[in-house]
Parts: structure tokens; sequence; C-alpha cells
């Protein structure tokens, strides 16, 4: 989605005469998107997080 959102915000400005409108809708998704896939990086390092700090503490039962 954040290729798409890029790409059409770049033809809503280069297309005569310039479509104002499609590219600020198409610069708030890419915002969006962007702000979703931060917190998508933040869920998985925390996760990893979770799973190093689990993984000794199993070991301790065997």
């Amino acid at each position: 989605m954040c290729g798409y959102s890029a790409l059409f915000m770049r033809f809503a400005w280069v297309v005569q005469p310039r479509n104002l409108h499609l590219l600020v809708c198409h610069a708030c998704n890419e915002t969006v998107q962007l702000y979703q896939l931060s917190r998508w990086i933040k869920s998985q390092q925390n996760s990893q997080k979770k799973d190093e700090t689990e993984a000794p503490n199993s070991n301790k039962d065997d």
C-alpha cells in the first residue's frame, strides 16, 4: 500500500491539471500506512525480545 500511495501521489502531482484532492488523499493514506508499518515492526521486535527472555528459563526444567 505504501508503494501504491507513493506512486499515485506522484501521478496526482504530474498530471495536468494537478489533482490536489487525489494528492492529499494518497498523502494521508501513505502517512497512516507508514505508521501501521512502524507499529508492526515494534511489535515484531517486542515479540523477539520476549521469546529470547523466555528461552533460557525453559531449559531450567530439563
